[in-house]
């Protein structure tokens, strides 16, 4: 009787660890699946997350302020058609084209976001010089069998549009008698630019301009959005915020209050 209660002891011990281990093995594959999963508790260094301003991109470092770093970074971003794939490896992004590695500038863009056009020929970048509070920029590529070609100032007549409807625009209704002398000492501030999604294939990119981003400038956060050429910047059509949201949604602009100023 000894003997055989022993080995029902056993027997019962080890398909319990078995199913115990089955289990481990089990949470162990999915915790392995889902580290690109981006969420409350995901692994910065794998998970693959929308970016902060436009849902319509990808963030290639997970980092928001300026103090943030992510040198255990690892990301593999395919293009639409699979021909290409942006590679982050720490700090260094690289291009995979035709079976070749080129290099690519966006190491060097402190928070940046990456969307690739639906047709896989281009992508558009936006980054900052200094996290949150920016200058943020936005900057427009087309892919080729050597490498990227940058479509230059591409959001330079935006910016130019902005600023002059800054100063033509009312004074807020927020400043009121007893806080004019303090609107006269704000600057008008270089124009935060924040790329959203791709329009009609690659041709067009929607872009929002957005005033400075600090207490020290005029019209601070208010946002204009812009359907701009995406090879020459030229602007094709002007959206007022609320207007934008409207018309694109909330998702992948900047956000606005319901009482800020359109520009």
């Amino acid at each position: 009787m000894g003997y055989k209660w022993c080995c029902a002891v056993l027997m019962s011990c080890l398909f319990a660890y078995s199913i115990q281990a089955g289990a481990q093995t089990k949470a162990e594959s999915k915790t392995r699946t889902d580290r690109t999963a981006c969420g409350k508790n995901s692994d910065p260094a794998y998970a693959i997350c929308r970016g902060p301003w436009s849902g319509k991109t990808i963030s290639l470092f997970n980092t928001w302020m300026a103090p943030d770093t992510n040198p255990d970074r690892k990301l593999r971003l395919p293009s639409p058609d699979k021909s290409k794939v942006l590679i982050v490896d720490g700090f260094q992004v690289r291009l995979l084209v035709n079976g070749r590695t080129l290099w690519t500038p966006f190491g060097n863009m402190h928070d940046a976001e990456v969307a690739w056009s639906p047709d896989s020929k281009r992508l558009f970048v936006t980054w900052s010089e200094s996290g949150e509070l920016g200058p943020w920029h936005v900057q427009v590529y087309e892919l080729t069998d050597s490498g990227l070609i940058e479509f230059k100032d591409i959001t330079k007549e935006a910016q130019r549009d902005i600023l002059q409807r800054e100063r033509k625009a009312p004074i807020p209704k927020w400043v009121t008698r007893e806080y004019r002398g303090m609107w006269h000492t704000l600057d008008y501030c270089e124009p935060d630019m924040i790329g959203s999604q791709w329009l009609n294939g690659s041709k067009e990119i929607l872009v929002a301009a957005r005033a400075g981003p600090d207490s020290g400038c005029r019209y601070m956060a208010d946002i204009v959005v812009y359907r701009l050429d995406a090879e020459t910047g030229k602007i094709l059509q002007t959206y007022k915020a609320h207007e934008a949201h409207r018309v694109f949604g909330d998702e992948d602009l900047p956000a606005v209050d319901a009482d800020d100023d359109d520009l």
